[in-house]
């Protein structure tokens, strides 16, 4: 069995084969799927998604890149949606990302602050999205020490891992583990202590090799993941299977059961 611990599948991309998406996974072994909604909208289809299909849980946020639409009330908003719904199982995700066309860092940072409160206030573990902005994480995570969290899509350096590590993160690996210009996010994937390693696709993005540039990603592909990190750290795909998800299962609680 294997849990695809980050995944979207109420982006555009899937959407409209999604009750397929859900049960190619379930036929390639992935048992369960962790659907993340990035923002207001999103988080009103990840609530579908979790009510249509067993397999399927969720987690809701504002991603860093939407951190400068935030409403006055987006907080209060995100409390109402973990109340009328137990299978969200963490705030997320969340985070800094100062890569690219992304908020003003001055914007994300009382954003993804106010959303680790609301995760401290309902006990729940934090995803997080962190693209060229450790340090600024690292620090705001230090005080945020209660909260058990995942650094999903690592991209960082083995350092910058190590620093999270020390912290108590899981670190979530995707596809990128198969491409060749990544040798940083291998060696990341077999230093992370067993215990402390999950697998995602973070679909429709990011497609493992052997259908990178060739399909669309989804769940079923993490298979692909977790073969090449197997492969990485000298296991078996079924040992790799069973200690991530007993991980995601520790992380996430005792619902993804």
């Amino acid at each position: 069995m294997l849990i695809d611990t980050h995944c979207h599948l109420t982006d555009q991309a899937i959407l409209p084969d999604q009750a397929a998406v859900v049960q190619r996974a379930i036929a390639a072994g992935v048992q369960r799927m962790i659907t993340i909604g990035t923002g207001p909208e999103d988080h009103q289809r990840v609530l579908k998604a979790i009510e249509s299909y067993p397999e399927v849980f969720g987690a809701v946020a504002v991603h860093p890149h939407l951190a400068g639409e935030t409403a006055p009330d987006f907080i209060a908003a995100m409390w109402a949606l973990f109340a009328s719904q137990p299978r969200l199982l963490a705030v997320g995700e969340c985070g800094l990302d100062y890569h690219g066309p992304s908020a003003n860092a001055a914007l994300q940072r009382p954003v993804f602050i106010q959303q680790l409160d609301l995760a401290r206030q309902l006990k729940l573990p934090a995803i997080l999205h962190v693209r060229d902005a450790h340090a600024d994480a690292l620090s705001i995570m230090a005080d945020y020490a209660d909260i058990p969290h995942v650094v999903h899509c690592f991209t960082g350096t083995a350092e910058e891992a190590a620093c999270w590590l020390e912290r108590g993160a899981y670190v979530g690996i995707t596809g990128i583990v198969t491409y060749k210009n990544a040798p940083e996010v291998r060696a990341v994937a077999r230093m992370v202590p067993e215990d402390r390693l999950l697998v995602e696709t973070d679909c429709p993005y990011l497609s493992p090799e052997p259908v990178r540039k060739i399909k669309i990603n989804e769940p079923a592909f993490v298979v692909h993941v977790a073969a090449r990190v197997a492969a990485e750290r000298g296991v078996s795909v079924e040992a790799l299977a069973q200690s991530t998800t007993t991980n995601a299962r520790r992380l996430f609680g005792p619902r993804l059961e």
